[in-house]
């Protein structure tokens, strides 16, 4: 089995530890051929309690490239970030995109005339329609290289009916025509299961009904991201699970970030 991760935090975002020597150096341990660093990215001011740009050039960044010169021969190293999207930041994502390989798109809260929404609370249509415009925007800019859980609007309005099928479709749809990865984060499956709409246990995401719809999609790609905020995550039962979860639904993750 040839292991991979590229969706790997650090403490920089605040709700994390380590730096990215430290998950390189576990990745390398546990025979990992490749790992993304992709930590929560700068972007809004108000957002003091994530990396700042201060830090992503004299942190982050400096971390990375040093660890890709000391351990090059052992493991392929990436340099991403995750990002939220909103489109008056473009300028700043290709800024970023200088000094970075990739962009995770981890759309965590949504901008309303209210202020900050954050998606993890109780969506409603409108919030999941809004969620999926921004997503489908970003991901047609060309800036993002994969959808981090792409169903988390599913979060905060757990029921499968007729309009999350629409949102997810439209989703899927647009990742198969941008060449975006979709992702199964295995930090979903850390948070443990519920049932769905036929009392089958899923996981609270990757949501089945959500991934069972991607095989309606040749085109669509999936990869696996372990989502990893600790150092017990690398290589841990759930990156395990979200392979076997993946093989069960008939779906061939893609192994290197690019192929």
């Amino acid at each position: 089995m040839i292991k991979t991760n590229h969706h790997t935090h650090t403490y920089l975002c605040g709700h994390a530890q380590g730096m990215p020597r430290d998950y390189i150096q576990l990745a390398i341990k546990a025979n990992y051929k490749e790992i993304g660093i992709s930590d929560h990215g700068p972007l809004f001011k108000e957002w003091t309690f994530r990396m700042s740009m201060d830090e992503f050039y004299n942190l982050y960044l400096p971390d990375i490239q040093l660890a890709q010169i000391d351990y090059s021969d052992k493991i392929t190293i990436y340099k991403g970030l995750e990002i939220e999207y909103h489109p008056k930041y473009n300028n700043h994502y290709e800024r970023l995109l200088k000094d970075l390989d990739y962009l995770i798109l981890g759309q965590h809260v949504l901008i309303t005339p209210y202020g900050f929404y954050d998606i993890y609370k109780n969506m409603t249509k409108e919030l999941i329609n809004l969620y999926k415009n921004e997503v489908i925007a970003a991901m047609k800019t060309g800036y993002f290289k994969i959808l981090a859980h792409p169903e988390i609007f599913l979060f905060g309005y757990r029921k499968w009916n007729s309009f999350t099928e629409s949102i997810s479709r439209e989703i899927i749809k647009v990742a198969a025509e941008t060449n975006v990865l979709l992702e199964i984060n295995a930090n979903g499956i850390r948070r443990g299961k519920i049932l769905d709409k036929n009392n089958i246990e899923t996981y609270i995401y990757p949501r089945n009904e959500f991934l069972q719809l991607v095989n309606e999609y040749p085109q669509a790609k999936v990869i696996i991201g372990e989502d990893n905020h600790a150092f017990k995550h690398v290589d841990d039962k759930a990156c395990y699970q979200a392979r076997k979860y993946a093989n069960d639904l008939n779906i061939t993750p893609q192994i290197y970030l690019f192929e």
